[in-house]
């Protein structure tokens, strides 16, 4: 009783009098008695309730302020637009589903997303079935085609890029089968995110394969934590492609399996979209989330066309992109963070010089020459010499000497912008290796070069 007023104690008093007759007026002031402990009661467990919680109201404050933060930060902060690509380049992407397997959209829908996102060659690689003859007709000059499937097996999942329309895969899951098969067919094989954290590559004792994907879209945002998903799943409506950003990784798992097989052989270096346009919602439900054209803006496979295309690489066809994916003249660029157009790395030994992909005999001395556009931040650039770290530099160029033969790749690091980018360092840019050889590596160079 000891919450209850003076006023109340003194109704409850005089009401515990003895009385001759139940009046109406005194049932009447009860009733008011009631209702005025009734508030008082609400009154005080109110209170109780705000000494008892402040960190709940403090919690619900700060939960309003960071989402506030995030939504202004993908209002204000805008990526740089689409570039023309430089002379020489085609820009693509690898591994795109349709309506055809687990994605959404029908291939004339990939294509205006395509040209939408600025792209100009496409590989279409559905789970486990082909391209028809009818898909890969519409094949445009300034938007070719690759014909290609991904195959699930018992080892994971490879891609078979430029294998015959309506090629049927045989019956079998065992790795080693299909890749043979795939192989007869023609095809340029690509051991697909080796290590996503639901089907990752595991036979690597097969060398039966001509590259692996590097970066792989899906299995890279798999590699973020509930805080980031949700940041970027907030900034995703209102800024799609900075959302999309903010997920990059870095693979580092998948750069340590390349330079352990670079060791061995060359093997082309890949990033691939992996894109559904697809969410399943359960029940036949879905939602085209995340898009086919935001995801096509993200990493983009920049192919560096040589002179078989005339020396114009708007002229290039499906057969010659293909050609040069397969013998590593490309590099990935996150090309929504900043357009990689102007970006250039090449390595000279004597007279001679190459980029991606080439081989040069060693003279004795050479250099490495690196460029990124001056519009970009200020990058990290790290050059790797047979999977070690050689140099590590902030600069816009680097022109460095090298001391012997080697596989010289580089990696670039761009710094996301923002308030909830909290100014990471980003992977931007990898390239496939130069090749530079010795005299005991003549012979694998011969045989890479055919």
């Amino acid at each position: 009783m000891k919450h209850i007023s003076s006023t109340s104690v003194r109704i409850l008093d005089s009401l515990g009098q003895p009385s001759q007759t139940n009046s109406a007026s005194q049932r009447c002031q009860l009733r008011e008695t009631h209702r005025i402990l009734d508030r008082e009661e609400v009154e005080i467990g109110f209170r109780q309730t705000r000494k008892r919680f402040p960190l709940a109201r403090i919690f619900l404050a700060a939960l309003l302020v960071v989402l506030v933060v995030i939504l202004a930060d993908g209002l204000l902060v805008r990526l740089p637009s689409a570039v023309p690509p430089a002379a020489g380049e085609r820009i693509g992407s690898v591994h795109i589903h349709t309506r055809a397997s687990d994605g959404s959209g029908t291939v004339p829908e990939v294509m205006a997303a395509a040209r939408q996102a600025d792209l100009s060659f496409l590989a279409i690689t559905d789970h486990n079935v082909a391209m028809t003859s009818k898909d890969i007709a519409a094949d445009p000059p300034d938007l070719p085609i690759i014909s290609g499937e991904e195959l699930s097996t018992s080892a994971g999942h490879f891609l078979a890029l430029g294998i015959p329309p309506d090629w049927v895969r045989p019956r079998t899951p065992d790795d080693r089968q299909l890749l043979a098969a795939a192989r007869t067919a023609g095809a340029f094989i690509v051991v697909a995110h080796p290590y996503h954290p639901r089907t990752p590559w595991t036979d690597w004792n097969t060398s039966n394969f001509d590259g692996m994907e590097i970066w792989n879209e899906d299995a890279v945002w798999r590699q973020n934590n509930v805080f980031d998903l949700l940041v970027a799943l907030l900034i995703y409506p209102v800024n799609d492609q900075l959302a999309l950003v903010r997920l990059a990784r870095t693979p580092e798992a998948n750069f340590a399996k390349w330079d352990e097989l670079l060791a061995q052989r060359p093997v082309a270096g890949m990033c691939g979209s992996d894109v559904h346009a697809k969410t399943n919602l359960g029940h036949g439900l879905f939602l085209r989330f995340p898009g086919y054209v935001p995801s096509l803006e993200v990493a983009r496979e920049h192919v560096l066309v040589g002179p078989s295309a005339g020396g114009d690489a708007r002229l290039a066809s499906a057969t010659e992109i293909l050609d040069a994916l397969r013998h590593g003249h490309s590099f990935c660029a996150l090309d929504a963070l900043y357009p990689s157009s102007g970006f250039a790395f090449q390595v000279s030994s004597a007279a001679a010089s190459g980029g991606p992909g080439d081989f040069l005999p060693w003279s004795g001395s050479g250099r490495v020459r690196i460029s990124v556009p001056s519009g970009a931040s200020l990058p990290l650039i790290k050059v790797f010499r047979d999977g070690r770290e050689i140099l590590e530099k902030q600069a816009w160029h680097i022109d460095e000497p090298i001391d012997g033969p080697g596989r010289y790749r580089t990696e670039v690091f761009l710094r996301q912008p923002g308030l909830t980018g909290w100014r990471r360092w980003t992977l931007w840019a990898f390239t496939n290796p130069v090749y530079v050889t010795g005299p005991s590596d003549s012979a694998a160079a011969n045989s890479a070069s055919r």
